[in-house]
């Protein structure tokens, strides 16, 4: 009967964190776990329906179902503009000196957007809304989603907490494994505001600069919460959480910014994603599904955005003008193809195993200084589970790894058919919103930026 149940594994910190409430509380991540959500505690485990007791049938389950007649968000959509200008932060370039960096957002000179989507109430809908609609959008939006008004503030409660949620691989807001968990968070229980960042040229956004997305582009995740949710709601607690693809750019952001993250960040949930590029491309083909089926899907996926952005802001990319003018000299049949051909050029790397090897989060897990929950199932055919990072996750205080032996890619169904992890991962938001971390005396990983620099080893 075991191959019927979904078990729950623990990887906790070897030294871990401390939360303290303003009660006077003073828990370690595994003991919140335990008391508020057990369902993500070690030993839990939960039925599963006899015909979905595979990862194959889990991941089929969530790909060819839309679950339209259930957890229907309704969304107000905003336009981000990308200004031209630049982003500071510290970085130490020798023992005790810290020089600050200045970077730019992007190389587009203020012509990028991306699209928000604001969790909203199907009473708040606007037969109007089209008069907000920005000039340059031509794509019709998604299903109960509208523009947003300018000049109404769709969040006017800074004490609520926010979750900010990134989507999957040429997903977006409507994905159902999204739309689940954002109806357990924005539930009165809870009490959370959500929003989206859909992918540049995602759930129908026109793309205004030619650049669309890859799992190392963290910096609309980044723009966002600098030029917008520091401004807009200085007070409110912030949680990110991303799925596969999303989650491996929320973990990539959460480790580029280190001890310098913004404060109010208090969780980031990583949620079936892939933490080796380079391991999951490989896992992907493995399986005679995978090779046939996910990678050649995925590919055409993503290539039916390019055909839709060639004709938008591709247009002027050298790359994209001579994919339209002879498509037959691009032999599109595997994700990897189109990441060879596509995804790595235009973010100015050679081949795509260039691009997966500085892509992996798993070099940036060391970094992360937020405390970050890493959920996988074991038998996940699209991210594998060679490089989930159980044994590195324990060496940093402000990681914790879960693992279900069953969930197949961004599935998790019960026996109802329901997905069993947006109820407890909501708890768990809940809770961690109300402590505040205490990392002082313990131990952190070893810094490799010492031993590290110029692309070698380095010892001054």
């Amino acid at each position: 009967m075991n191959i019927f149940r979904s078990v729950v594994e623990n990887h906790d910190p070897v030294n871990p964190i401390k939360f303290k409430n303003d009660q006077g509380d003073v828990k370690i991540m595994s003991e919140i776990i335990k008391d508020s959500a057990p369902e993500l505690f070690k030993g839990y485990s939960y039925w599963i329906h006899p015909l979905l007791a595979s990862g194959h049938t889990q991941t089929a389950f969530t790909a060819l179902n839309k679950f339209e007649k259930i957890d229907q968000i309704w969304y107000k959509r905003e336009i981000i503009d990308v200004e031209d200008k630049t982003y500071s932060f510290e970085e130490e370039i020798s023992e005790g000196n810290v020089k600050q960096i200045n970077l730019k957002y992007d190389q587009w000179k203020g012509e990028s957007t991306f699209a928000v989507d604001y969790v909203t109430t199907e009473d708040t809908k606007d037969f109007n809304h089209f008069n907000y609609k920005p000039s340059h959008q031509s794509n019709e939006l998604p299903r109960r989603t509208q523009y947003k008004n300018p000049n109404i503030e769709i969040f006017p409660d800074d004490s609520k907490p926010l979750l900010i949620a990134l989507h999957g691989l040429s997903g977006g807001s409507f994905e159902s494994y999204v739309r689940s968990l954002l109806t357990e968070v924005t539930s009165p229980e809870i009490g959370f505001d959500a929003l989206v960042i859909n992918s540049r040229g995602c759930a129908n956004h026109t793309i205004t600069s030619p650049q669309l997305f890859c799992g190392l582009w963290t910096n609309d995740l980044r723009y966002f919460i600098n030029e917008h949710v520091k401004k807009r709601w200085p007070n409110k607690k912030i949680f990110l959480i991303g799925f596969s693809l999303g989650g491996s750019i929320a973990a990539n952001y959460v480790g580029q910014e280190k001890a310098g993250i913004y404060k109010n960040i208090k969780g980031a949930f990583i949620m079936g994603s892939p933490w080796d590029f380079s391991d999951s491309s490989y896992v992907l083909r493995e399986s005679l599904l995978g090779d046939r089926v996910y990678s050649p899907v995925m590919g055409q996926n993503l290539l039916k955005l390019l055909n839709i952005h060639c004709k938008s802001g591709l247009h002027t990319n050298e790359l994209a003008q001579r994919y339209m003018e002879n498509p037959s000299e691009f032999k599109i049949d595997h994700l990897r193809d189109f990441d060879d051909s596509f995804t790595c050029k235009l973010f100015g790397f050679n081949t795509s195993m260039e691009y997966y090897r500085h892509a992996s989060p798993s070099q940036r897990l060391n970094k992360i200084r937020v405390p970050t929950l890493i959920l996988n199932a074991l038998d996940d055919p699209v991210v594998g589970s060679r490089s989930i990072p159980v044994t590195e996750s324990p060496l940093n205080p402000f990681t914790s790894t879960i693992t279900t032996s069953n969930g197949g890619h961004l599935g998790w169904f019960d026996y109802k058919h329901d997905r069993w992890y947006s109820k407890p991962v909501a708890k768990l938001m809940k809770e961690l919103s109300k402590y505040d971390v205490d990392s002082s005396g313990v131990p952190l990983p070893l810094d490799n930026d010492k031993v590290w620099k110029y692309d070698r080893l380095y010892y001054g």
